[in-house]
């Protein structure tokens, strides 16, 4: 079986908004193997497993990974040392490293072929924006908010349901595409990052999930993600495709899967990774025994999922072959 690449995942978000307690929620919930990269290990709940407090190249530890780095020179060389691990995913933390759209620019141009950029999650501290009071004012960079694939509304525990409405608008207006879902205590569903578990373990091995479920955490809720599927022998039509990635529907925040080309010179299996606005096509052969088919999935929260699946299947094309040129818009995403 052909050995998929790694996501990575780029976890941003202002001084004290949540981010290294939703890292700590996803070392802790079985959401598969999980490689980091902080360029502090102060906060990790995984500290304890080192013999040393600090080491500055990728080693595995009980079915993880810990890098840390001290400037963003180092990424590449720990995304190659992560990127051989069979790992789920790797989550690289922007506090004291680089900005979000600089560290997501780092990962998209990695030379490292192991792995593939995931997306950025910005955490929004709800509870300090509230507290602010300058509710006409977004709680992080508008840049922040612009290169995002998904917005995490953090601590809404702690504010009125009102004032998390009140906030959620103003996202709206500022980054109308941005996904946004709510959070209490750092509870995501790992679905909307990244497939858990897709991997499996190896033998012998044991999780970060197993290490530390001794470790008692009272907040289990969390909003769930929504899959849509569609699985049809039906190729797809490339432009309605595009266009449909490009612009997805509310709330959507991932979509993955295999689609059949079916045009002169491009003809075979296409794999899409798409996050937030950013898309990518990886092509090649049918693997052995399989039929040629588009095998689609959608992930969100809020979303309409009739009518998403409506949308996917709107993409499916009836005219037949395709001319060579109606797939030129998408070898401008195609990832060799």
């Amino acid at each position: 079986m052909t050995r998929t690449r790694t996501p990575v995942v780029v976890l941003s978000g202002r001084l004290g908004s949540g981010k290294t307690t939703l890292l700590n929620h996803l070392l802790r919930a079985g959401a598969g193997r999980i490689g980091v990269i902080i360029n502090d290990f102060g906060a990790i709940n995984v500290d304890a497993l080192f013999v040393a407090g600090h080491v500055d190249a990728a080693r595995s530890i009980a079915g993880g990974c810990l890098c840390c780095l001290s400037d963003t020179s180092e990424l590449d060389r720990a995304l190659r040392g992560l990127g051989a691990l069979d790992l789920d995913a790797i989550v690289v933390e922007a506090s004291g490293l680089a900005e979000p759209r600089e560290l997501a620019r780092l990962v998209i141009s990695s030379s490292v072929r192991g792995v593939r950029f995931g997306g950025v999650v910005e955490v929004i501290d709800t509870a300090a924006w509230a507290e602010e009071g300058r509710y006409d004012e977004p709680p992080v960079a508008l840049d922040h908010l612009r290169v995002a694939s998904l917005g995490v509304v953090h601590k809404t525990d702690r504010v009125a349901p009102d004032q998390v409405d009140r906030l959620e608008e103003l996202l709206a207006r500022l980054a109308p595409p941005l996904p946004l879902v709510r959070a209490e205590h750092g509870q995501v569903d790992p679905e909307l990052l990244y497939d858990k578990g897709a991997r499996g373990l190896r033998a012998g091995q044991l999780s970060f999930a197993e290490v530390l479920a001794d470790v008692h955490d009272p907040h289990r809720s969390h909003s769930h993600a929504t899959a849509i599927a569609v699985d049809d022998p039906r190729p797809v039509d490339p432009g309605r495709l595009l266009a449909w990635l490009e612009a997805r529907p509310t709330g959507v925040c991932r979509v993955k899967g295999t689609t059949w080309i079916d045009a002169p010179g491009h003809r075979g299996r296409w794999v899409v990774q798409a996050v937030g606005g950013w898309v990518a096509f990886e092509r090649g052969p049918w693997p052995r025994g399989q039929e040629p088919g588009t095998r689609l999935v959608a992930i969100g929260t809020d979303v309409d999922a009739a009518a998403v699946e409506r949308e996917v299947r709107a993409l499916l094309d009836d005219e037949g072959e395709r001319g060579e040129t109606d797939v030129l818009p998408l070898l401008r995403y195609l990832r060799a």
